[in-house]
């Protein structure tokens, strides 16, 4: 038991230190990303997206091997366990200053991703309502080109002849 703790605790201590950090990174993407959501760089944000999907996939990476790596260490400390235990479960198990060491990463972790939840929600709130300024643009630059003036959505809408042949619209 001992060769395993001793071997696995470091390399359980640096995966939480990456997802960690990898957290850090998406948290700081996602910020430039929102504003550029706000200054309208379409380009950008493409290149966010793209980037923070690059970041995703790699937390995913770490957190699969961090799940191997607490499933080892359940098996060290609990052979008989029926299933991993939980990291402060686990941690609180082990000995100082493993236990220590992982419980504050663990805490570091847990707060990160807090953040990045809360950063998430706030770009997905703008996100939503650039889209809802883009179709009230649609809705009257279509209603410009059949001639209509302003109607609620309720209102029946009458056929009319398009008032223009051409509708020539530039960013």
């Amino acid at each position: 038991m001992a060769d395993a703790l001793t071997r696995t605790i470091p390399v359980l201590e640096a995966v939480l230190k990456q997802l960690a950090d990898r957290h850090e990174q998406l948290l700081s993407l996602m910020k430039r990303q929102r504003e550029a959501l706000r200054q309208a760089d379409h380009r950008g944000v493409s290149e966010y997206s793209r980037l923070e999907n690059t970041l995703v996939q790699a937390i995913g990476d770490l957190e699969k091997r961090r799940l191997e790596l607490v499933a080892e260490l359940t098996r060290a400390v609990q052979p008989s366990a029926p299933a991993p235990m939980r990291m402060r479960d686990l941690a609180e198990r082990l000995p100082e200053p493993s236990r220590g060491r992982l419980l504050v990463l663990r805490q570091q972790l847990r707060e990160r991703i807090a953040k990045v939840k809360d950063e998430s929600s706030v770009t997905r709130r703008a996100t939503e309502s650039l889209l809802k300024h883009m179709q009230g643009l649609v809705h009257t630059l279509g209603s410009a080109g059949r001639g209509a003036g302003y109607a609620p959505a309720s209102a029946p809408q009458q056929p009319t002849a398009p008032a223009i042949g051409t509708l020539r619209v530039t960013a």
